[in-house]
């Protein structure tokens, strides 16, 4: 539409009307996917001291975030019983100005999604960002909280879990040396599929943290999502994706050669988790999970069908906008050059329609008065006929 006001095309409203609703069928591609974890440990009121907190939190927390060399930070708010803790991560390979604007956002879907929650946790598909706040101390401890498994509806047909496993085993001793406890990989083996990995732990961690954070996250993916073209395990400590597609910005920092002798059996101790809860569940239905973890798994039904569908779609409302301005400027030149004669004929149009009205209000006039002006109208009739 930028384009049509530029050139002062002459468009009808009702191509405005047409396109304008077919141009905002991408904005759901901007969209991205989130996923909230509301905690247990109570709510607040609105207008209350902890939302006034909350809302001072997400004005200065999302800056320091930014402005850190790791994009990692913490901070404390206010005073028992309206303290309100905070962490907020962004992922390695972003800028501070994507850090900041997507931990903004984070702010507003925690408290959108977990209302007036005490406790929330924020995770996204594509947005560069994890955030957590609390009324609870989670900072002073190193406790991996609010995960989440999410597994890819699409499956890898014949794909060895050697590979897989040493995927992961590679990239996270890498991440846990990192000294932004933050790297990327990629694993090329020929006649498979290429693997692109990601994983992260918060800066504050040690590496001893950073590995025994991660070190579940093996026997999770390895059990949820064996065999799948992509997953992911979030939680508030260290984070994990996998895929079959360069998802991250820049290289690979790691490129893996040598595979695993073996994948070590799986650990029957794990928490059971839980397939396919609804949106804003947060509880297993099979067993509780051990006090250091809360864990689900999501499987993305439909993700990538939506994603095709909205491509199509999209794709076809650029087609269609651009065919409608091409009319609108073949009907705006053959305007320009018929204008001169157009305006010639309609400005006689209007003056014919004129006399002609005025012709016949006279006639009506002098037939049904008495008028001694009767003589001068018929005189004034006379004059319009002959023009």
């Amino acid at each position: 539409m930028r384009f049509l006001s530029s050139v002062g095309l002459p468009c009808h409203p009702w191509m405005a009307t047409v396109i304008l609703p077919l141009l905002l069928l991408l904005v759901p591609l901007t969209a991205a996917q989130m996923w909230p974890s509301c905690g247990e440990s109570g709510d607040y009121e609105s207008k209350s001291t902890y939302e006034a907190n909350l809302r001072l939190l997400s004005s200065t927390l999302p800056k320091k975030a930014a402005s850190s060399t790791t994009l990692f930070a913490t901070d404390t708010v206010g005073n028992v019983p309206n303290v309100i803790f905070a962490l907020a991560l962004c992922r390695g390979d972003t800028n501070s100005s994507a850090c900041e604007g997507c931990l903004v956002t984070a702010f507003q879907d925690g408290q959108e999604h977990c209302t007036n929650n005490k406790d929330a946790a924020v995770y996204y598909d594509s947005n560069p960002c994890m955030l957590r706040f609390s009324n609870q101390n989670f900072l002073a401890t190193t406790v991996n909280e609010h995960i989440l498994v999410i597994g890819s509806i699409e499956s890898l047909m014949n794909f060895p879990k050697l590979l897989l496993f040493t995927l992961l085993n590679s990239t996270a001793q890498s991440a846990v040396n990192s000294s932004r406890r933050f790297t990327t990989s990629r694993l090329d083996v020929s006649s498979f599929p290429t693997l692109y990995c990601l994983m992260q732990c918060t800066p504050d961690l040690t590496a001893d943290d950073c590995a025994a954070c991660l070190r579940p996250y093996n026997q999770y993916t390895l059990k949820y999502m064996d065999g799948k073209k992509g997953g992911r395990v979030l939680g508030t400590r260290c984070t994990m994706r996998y895929e079959t597609f360069p998802f991250f910005q820049g290289d690979p920092m790691l490129r893996i050669i040598n595979l695993a002798t073996e994948v070590p059996p799986n650990n029957n101790t794990m928490p059971i988790i839980t397939a396919n809860p609804a949106p804003q569940s947060q509880s297993p239905v099979e067993a509780p999970p051990p006090p250091e973890a809360q864990a689900t798994i999501q499987e993305l039904h439909g993700h990538n069908s939506r994603k095709r569908a909205l491509w199509i779609i999209t794709v076809a409302a650029l087609l269609l906008s651009i065919f409608l301005c091409i009319i609108c400027f073949v009907v705006w030149m053959r305007r320009r050059r018929k204008g001169r004669k157009r305006t010639h004929w309609l400005g006689d149009w209007n003056r014919r329609v004129r006399s002609s009205f005025c012709l016949t209000c006279l006639r009506y006039y002098m037939l049904h008065t008495t008028s001694p002006k009767k003589t001068y109208l018929g005189k004034v009739v006379l004059a319009l006929s002959t023009r």
